[in-house]
């Protein structure tokens, strides 16, 4: 399928993406997946606002562009600019910080999702599992991989800490 094709499809609550003229299907995440994602997302939300960032942090689904051919929804991201509120799907800006909550195909985040994100100019990629590991890949090729398990900090959002305790705590 080309990406006219894939843009014609019908909205869907399905996370629908296109890699090279193929289309994936993802199926639905987890409760504990979802859990782990909002608790991101928020404390991310929360660093911007009380820092006054000039940075765009949303979450799946929506469509950004890759590149030709490729359009995905990482399950978070987070673009070093301030995007306007009426920007035309898909994105045309690649997000310089892409997060993966592992779902069910963990091989199709860890390395597809790795190697596009790399090509593409992505300058951080975190992989969660939510079982309790986080890792953080940096470098040209995203291949620099560094393991988690206190706290997430990155030069590229200063003074954004993330308490990684509190991230895979349980729910109560």
């Amino acid at each position: 399928m080309n990406e006219a094709e894939f843009l014609a499809l019908p909205e869907s609550n399905q996370r629908l993406e296109l890699i090279d003229g193929e289309v994936i299907v993802a199926p639905s995440p987890s409760l504990r997946h979802q859990e782990v994602l909002i608790r991101i997302v928020t404390a991310l939300r929360v660093w911007a606002t009380t820092t006054h960032a000039k940075v765009t942090i949303m979450q799946a689904p929506l469509d950004v562009r890759f590149g030709s051919g490729r359009i995905l929804q990482p399950d978070a991201m987070i673009f070093l600019s301030s995007l306007p509120n009426d920007i035309e799907t898909p994105i045309p800006h690649v997000p310089e910080i892409c997060i993966e909550v592992l779902s069910h195909n963990r091989a199709y985040d860890r390395v597809t999702k790795r190697y596009l994100y790399a090509e593409a100019g992505v300058l951080e990629y975190w992989i969660v599992d939510p079982a309790g590991a986080f890792e953080r890949r940096t470098g040209p090729t995203l291949g620099e991989l560094e393991s988690l398990d206190e706290r997430l900090e990155t030069t590229l959002l200063p003074g954004f800490t993330l308490d990684l305790r509190t991230l895979f705590a349980a729910r109560g």
